[in-house]
């Protein structure tokens, strides 16, 4: 199987087969043939389909210790010659897993058929770490579970890549047919087949589009839905992060599942690991966010602005701003281009926005000297938000006079009246540091600190008005345009040597785009849709946009690791 687009562990996938391909996620029955489970006592051998169940035992969830060991035993004796799929029961005792993913590995099955996933379902943890397990270690392993068609949006998006169907005809026995509100509405005419295929299209075409995440919140059908993307949200936020594409689009938070996101916590760690405040701060500001992105072409921020400016004149350029917001926390404003978001505000803020808003706070004000002052022009619930990250960080933050809102006539006022208290002088060089600094601290967020640095270094030259060109020594580093970047195989070179990450190493003269089976090595911070250098002996021979994870590219033997872009 060939991995196609990525969101979180969930993919859209390429299957070659013999006599023809098909995409997942699939269906059994309708995409591919799959043999009826075939048992151990009375073993077929393998038909006319295209994946063949190796001869199995089939154990349930809750089987005993010398049970497993016994069944393993025998399943070893098996003759898999002929079988390209293998039957993984799902067992309380996960301590087996690594025997039974040791057979799937001597013999190279190419899919496996997850048994029990109807008990599954019910144990949420279980159902996550079997998955991740699975996925993480074969990558190029078709994932077949039996789950209704309602189940689909979330056991793809954790890993699933098909559907057995048979036992979707007992609905249609029982004269049921889905809904989109099943199981607690049905229809009076049976349609599984139908249902199931409407479903699974729906789920590829959300993929396709990277909205698999919001159709995985609208269907929420079950406590078993909520409890196991909480599970997988707060205890395997790492195994979604991975695979889940660096963020190019608006994500729209419509649920309370939404703020733990894999791009929240991305967002989180990237402030607290890469944000480094600009050099010449003398002087910390904190703003609340708007509705409209970027904050900056706000009516709000426009007149905090337009105060700061009129309280400290030219020494706005040794002012450093953050904003304050949920779910991302704090956005540091060089990356409120990346700050891509649409939230309902309400004014309530529940308790697991506040603590991490305010962890988050007091993470990045311990990046200040000490002896940097912090103002904050706050209200509501910001307010609460900047004290308790005062408490947590030793930091005393100094709060202008607010009524009836931040932008109200008195409250712009009270903040010009404090920022006059300050005496801040800022030169040109302030200015253009500043400026370099709004583009630098872009690429330090894709790549980490020291890779604005190394694109635009003090003598560096900035061409352009709208696209900006960035030039070292005379040779182009990247491009810059609103916060959205790319970057010359020159840049990458130097990035590659300044901060050693967003690397994939190859063998061979480069000539087209670098499949997984090529990729000796890879950086394990790359995540799907990151730009990074191809490298071949120390030297970046080319960039491309990755297809995989870097952890994934190492592992797969299969399918694109890289597009290239541009050959050095």
């Amino acid at each position: 199987m060939e991995v196609i687009r990525h969101e979180g562990p969930g993919r859209l996938g390429l299957v070659r087969l013999r006599e023809h391909a098909f995409r997942t996620p699939a269906l059994a029955g309708i995409d591919f043939t799959l043999s009826p489970f075939n048992s151990f006592f009375h073993p077929e051998e393998p038909g006319n389909y295209d994946f063949n169940l190796a001869p199995a035992i089939p154990l349930g969830f809750y089987t005993p210790d010398e049970v497993i060991q016994k069944a393993l035993g025998r399943l070893w004796s098996v003759n898999y010659d002929g079988f390209n799929a293998f039957y993984l029961p799902a067992l309380r005792r996960t301590e087996y897993l690594p025997e039974f993913f040791k057979i799937i590995e001597r013999y190279g099955f190419e899919a496996v058929y997850l048994g029990n996933t109807k008990i599954l379902v019910r144990e949420y943890r279980y159902f996550v770490t079997i998955l991740r397990e699975l996925r993480e270690r074969f990558p190029n392993l078709m994932i077949i579970a039996d789950l209704e068609p309602f189940f689909y949006p979330l056991a793809v998006y954790l890993g699933v890549d098909a559907f057995e169907t048979r036992s979707l005809k007992l609905y249609d026995f029982e004269g049921k047919g889905f809904t989109g509100y099943s199981p607690f509405l049905w229809n009076k005419e049976p349609n599984s087949l139908d249902f199931a295929r409407e479903t699974i299209l729906l789920v590829r075409r959300a993929i396709e589009e990277g909205k698999l995440r919001y159709l995985v919140e609208n269907f929420f059908n079950t406590q078993y839905h909520a409890g196991i993307l909480r599970i997988a949200d707060l205890e395997h936020g790492d195994y979604l992060e991975k695979y889940t594409p660096i963020q190019r689009e608006t994500v729209y938070f419509i649920s309370e599942a939404s703020i733990r996101r894999p791009e929240v916590k991305r967002w989180h760690s990237r402030v607290a690991e890469r944000f480094v405040p600009p050099k010449n701060t003398e002087l910390v500001l904190l703003f609340p966010c708007s509705a409209k992105k970027p904050y900056s072409f706000s009516r709000s921020h426009t007149l905090y602005r337009k105060a700061v400016k009129e309280a400290l004149g030219s020494g706005i350029a040794r002012v450093h701003e953050l904003i304050l917001t949920s779910p991302f926390g704090v956005v540091p404003r060089e990356w409120e281009w990346l700050a891509k978001y649409d939230i309902v505000v309400t004014g309530h803020w529940s308790e697991e926005e506040i603590k991490p808003a305010a962890e988050l706070l007091a993470k990045t004000l311990e990046k200040y000297p000490v002896d940097v002052p912090i103002i904050a022009h706050l209200d509501e619930a910001y307010v609460e938000i900047a004290k308790l990250a005062g408490e947590m960080s030793g930091r005393e933050i100094t709060f202008t006079r607010v009524e009836n809102g931040t932008t109200s006539r008195e409250s712009l006022k009270a903040l010009t009246e404090t920022l006059r208290e300050f005496e801040l002088e800022g030169t040109k060089e302030d200015r253009t540091y500043r400026y370099f600094e709004g583009i630098r601290k872009v690429f330090d967020f894709y790549f980490g600190p020291g890779a604005g640095e190394a694109v635009l270094p003090e003598d560096g030259k900035v061409k352009g008005s709208k696209m900006l060109r960035l030039f070292v020594d005379g040779q182009q580093t990247g491009t810059f345009r609103d916060g959205v970047i790319s970057v010359t195989p020159y840049g990458m070179q130097r990035i590659y040597d300044a901060v050693g990450g967003y690397w994939v190493k190859i063998d061979f003269e480069l000539r087209g785009d670098v499949f997984a089976v090529g990729v000796d090595e890879a950086d394990p911070a790359i995540r799907p849709d990151d730009i990074v250098g191809i490298v071949r002996d120390g030297k970046v021979v080319g960039v491309g946009k990755a297809v995989l994870s870097g952890e994934e590219m190492v592992k797969a033997k299969k399918g694109v690791a890289v597009k290239v872009r541009k050959r050095a």
